[in-house]
Order: C-alpha cells, then sequence, then structure tokens
C-alpha cells in the first residue's frame, strides 16, 4: 500500500510537469553498473535506467526514476550434489534473473554550467527468477532507497551531462530466495569440499555508478 503511494506519487510528478511548465521538466536515460554487495549472491552487472524531474526552482527538483538490471546468481553460493552409485557430481549453479526498481526522488544541486548535486529516492525493487530455472517462489518485492551525489555538466540547447555515484539499499533481502537448488540436491557429502555460507538475509547495499543524458523538452 505504502510503496503504491510513492510509485503513484513518483508518476504523477513526471505527468504533471508538461501541463505546467515545460521548461521545468526534464527526462533522459541513464546507463550504470552495479557493484552488488558480495553477500546478496549477484554478480556485478549493467544497469539501465530512465529519470525524469520536475523543477521546483534553480536547485530544487522533484521526480521518479525506474531501473532494469539483469544479473546472474552466484555459483559459489548455490551448490548442488548429484549422486550415480560411488560418483558424486558437485556442480555451482547459476541462473539469470530480473532486477526492477523504481523510485519517487528529490534532488538538491547547486546551479551553473558545472552543477555538483545530492540527491535521493525511495520505493520499491522486484528479483523475478528465472521461471525454467527456479522452483518455489519465483519473484520477490520490497522496499528500496537510494542515496548519492554527482556532477552535471550543461551543454547548452537544455541538455545536461550527469555523472552520479549512489548507494542502492535493498530491504529484506534474502539471498536463499535466490536458490535454484532443490533441498534434495543440496551438497551435504563433502563438507570440506562446499563449505556452508553464512546466511544472509537484511540490508543489502549496492554501489552504482552511472552516467545519464538529462533533456529538456523546452529547450531552454
Amino acid at each position: 500500500m505504502l510503496r503504491s503511494i510513492v510509485v503513484s506519487f513518483g508518476l504523477g510528478t513526471a505527468l504533471l510537469a508538461g501541463p505546467l511548465a515545460a521548461q521545468q521538466f526534464e527526462i533522459g536515460p541513464r546507463l550504470g553498473y552495479v557493484k552488488f554487495q558480495e553477500e546478496t549472491g549477484l554478480e556485478n552487472a549493467g544497469m539501465l535506467g530512465v529519470d525524469t524531474r520536475y523543477k521546483l526552482g534553480s536547485h530544487l527538483a522533484l521526480g521518479f526514476r525506474l531501473d532494469v538490471s539483469m544479473p546472474s546468481t552466484d555459483g559459489q553460493y548455490f551448490s548442488a550434489e548429484m549422486a550415480f552409485g560411488d560418483t558424486t557430481l558437485i556442480m555451482q549453479v547459476q541462473q539469470p534473473i530480473t532486477l526492477v526498481q523504481y523510485m519517487a526522488t528529490a534532488e538538491f544541486e547547486t546551479g551553473g554550467s558545472f552543477s555538483l548535486f545530492a540527491n535521493g529516492g525511495a520505493g520499491g525493487y522486484s528479483v523475478r527468477l528465472d521461471p525454467q530455472a527456479s522452483y518455489g517462489v519465483n519473484s520477490v518485492t520490497e522496499w528500496g532507497f537510494a542515496a548519492g551525489a554527482g556532477l552535471r555538466i550543461r551543454t547548452g540547447g537544455g541538455t545536461s551531462v550527469r555523472l552520479e555515484i549512489q548507494d542502492l539499499i535493498y530491504t529484506n533481502f534474502n539471498r536463499n530466495s535466490l536458490n535454484p537448488v532443490e533441498p534434495r540436491f543440496a551438497p551435504v557429502r563433502f563438507p570440506d569440499v562446499v563449505p556452508t555460507q553464512p546466511a544472509f538475509d537484511g540490508t543489502a547495499h549496492n554501489i552504482y555508478g552511472a552516467i545519464s543524458f538529462i533533456f529538456t523538452p523546452g529547450g531552454r
């Protein structure tokens, strides 16, 4: 319920921006790379996103962001054991997942041709597992947040290039929900070969770096 309110607020901000003042509305694509916290069991991956933003003045803006990434799970956290008589095969199992995050955002910037900014966001993230590789639950949705800073370079004609780094915060992240290995294939025969990995169920902090290209429809 609360997440729906946050998302609706973000979408409403973007949709109302045009009629209010086109020159105050900004939109643009973003290309980034995420270094996931190691304990999440996710391999680092690229991320594509889009930003919409409505400027309340020369320093403050509200908006909405949507991001999509397709990382793979790290096989060292998900091992399987298959026994054939006196032969035992131990394998590291990976699967591709789809990660979507969506947030209402707020940003403060110093202004000028070279402008420093700090921003934050609140919303949610959804993890969808490969239905052909997983069993049980196929998707998980939880609260997500972001906080970061960067540099904005105005190139003229209402166009800007932005460089930023953020902490993507995923709450209630349970690595075991990504496990594609059925319990009957769990490795138990050789504990020295496949040591037990400590469970991870909590808040994950992921480092995100990105470059984005922002356009002002009003051209100012």
